[in-house]
């Protein structure tokens, strides 16, 4: 097996997330909003390596010099979701090992934390044997968070409700990506503040178009067509990011986003050589930048390296 990582070991790749379009509608009953988004897997992604010990013991590390907040406790998304699965495959006192290497930045929008935790069902499910079938690796990732179950599939989906009603589409065609992570943070629960606070706020709308774009195969449509309703309090609060936007245009982008609430901002590059001229221009100012790409449902399965990657992005 390609992911495997010396005797018993496993491997798992968790790759990042991207929203081609992020539609926000009313707070719900239960606290959450609606939302409406088109979800698409990237080639940017941290590591996992799991392994089966003696004793009933979880063991977590993490190597994450960008990221030094990283919890490593139950807090943490990767040991909550090797918890959940011993639990609910009855194997509670199973020990593992896990050692999660990061690349994606934290803060960013881009879904590490959540990637994280299903590559963890996923490579614990395979390290232990536990024998977890696929609707029960979705009702744990769906446990995790309304996130967790799109990063078991991955490639391009349709989210609604809180974002874990799914539903498959067609890969889009190729995309090259620069992402940059400025120094801002910005908080989740913030920005859905700021959406619910602002009078007569109206929402971009844009996902049934992208839906009918990508099922179209209009390239170009899903170009034009990315949208994201954080935008407009983001960078109306930090013009910081307001002006990443701008600088990422400037480079040659044919269009830039936030990544889900931010901080990260994704460029869309014409091609390879592009993204890699943007990037060094970029890079000065930003040392969190990154050449990516989009992926295809079949190129995110964590236990198989990619057939061709961007330049810069981690092994």
């Amino acid at each position: 097996m390609t992911g495997s990582v010396g005797a018993g070991r496993l491997r798992a790749r968790a790759y990042a997330k991207i929203n081609l379009t992020l539609d926000v509608f009313s707070r719900r009953d239960d606290g959450y909003h609606s939302i409406a988004s088109v979800l698409q897997s990237i080639a940017l992604h941290d590591t996992l390596e799991v392994w089966p010990t003696e004793g009933s013991t979880i063991e977590f590390r993490c190597n994450a010099p960008g990221s030094p907040d990283v919890p490593l406790d139950a807090t943490n998304l990767v040991v909550r979701a090797a918890m959940l699965l011993r639990e609910r495959c009855g194997e509670p006192g199973r020990g593992v090992a896990m050692e999660l290497t990061k690349h994606v930045p934290s803060q960013a929008g881009l879904g590490g934390g959540s990637s994280d935790a299903s590559a963890a069902l996923l490579a614990v499910n395979r390290a232990l044997a536990l024998g977890a079938d696929a609707p029960t690796l979705q009702a744990c990732a769906a446990e995790l968070g309304s996130d967790v179950p799109f990063f078991l599939d991955g490639g391009t989906a349709l989210a609604r409700g809180r974002g874990e009603k799914l539903t498959a589409l067609p890969d889009i065609e190729p995309l090259w990506l620069v992402v940059v992570k400025p120094d801002e943070a910005v908080s989740t629960g913030w920005a859905y503040g700021q959406l619910d606070a602002a009078p007569e706020r109206a929402s971009h709308r844009a996902t049934g178009r992208m839906e009918v774009a990508i099922r179209e195969r209009d390239q170009e449509r899903v170009i034009a067509g990315q949208t994201n309703d954080f935008e407009l309090p983001v960078f109306a609060h930090f013009p910081n990011l307001a002006w990443l936007h701008d600088e990422l245009q400037m480079a040659g982008a044919l269009g830039a986003h936030l990544c889900g609430s931010g901080a990260a901002l994704y460029g869309i590059a014409p091609d390879r050589r592009t993204a890699s001229a943007m990037a060094a221009r970029m890079r000065p100012r930003y040392p969190q930048t990154f050449i990516t790409r989009t992926l295809s449902r079949a190129e995110v399965d964590p236990f198989t390296e990619l057939s061709k990657e961007p330049d810069d992005l981690p092994s």
